[in-house]
């Protein structure tokens, strides 16, 4: 399939999050859920305002994805990075890839080393962090019901080469 459109990119806002959130991926719903007990609404403003960086990604102004990452420590430059999408974001892939370096880029220009964790169901999610070079660990349980998530990394030195 053809993409039509180039995606837009600009800083993110509390109003994109009651835009994207009936629109959430099955996947990111089942993850949010999984990880904190949160509604998608709830999960984006709170993703949001615990990011010292974060985007919204638009095609034909309708918001298709929101990502950033917040300092997870109070000491040196560690962030956690995260991204929830709608369900349009797959018609648009070869753009929001070539997007997800330069963002990537982004972040670690800002922090010194990343980590969060994914939902195991969450194959796209995982492939495409895979994609971008992150390290993945063996499911273990996770999150506020202990379903299985994967914590993903990367340090400095892999990401100095990566990019």
């Amino acid at each position: 399939m053809r993409e039509a459109a180039e995606i837009e990119i600009r800083a993110a806002r509390l109003s994109d999050a009651a835009e994207l959130a009936p629109r959430l991926r099955p996947a990111d719903r089942r993850e949010v859920m999984a990880s904190h007990g949160h509604r998608p609404l709830q999960a984006l403003i709170q993703s949001l305002r615990h990011s010292d960086l974060a985007w919204a990604g638009l095609i034909d102004g309708e918001v298709l994805a929101l990502w950033g990452a917040g300092t997870t420590a109070l000491l040196g430059r560690q962030g956690a990075p995260w991204l929830l999408a709608g369900r349009g974001l797959e018609r648009h892939k070869r753009s929001f890839l070539r997007l997800s370096r330069e963002n990537l880029a982004r972040l670690q220009a800002r922090y010194d080393y990343l980590e969060n964790w994914v939902d195991a169901r969450n194959t796209r999610s995982i492939r495409w962090l895979r994609w971008l070079g992150f390290t993945l660990e063996p499911a273990a349980p996770h999150g506020r019901f202990g379903r299985p998530f994967h914590r993903f990394w990367m340090r400095p030195d892999r990401m100095q080469n990566h990019v």
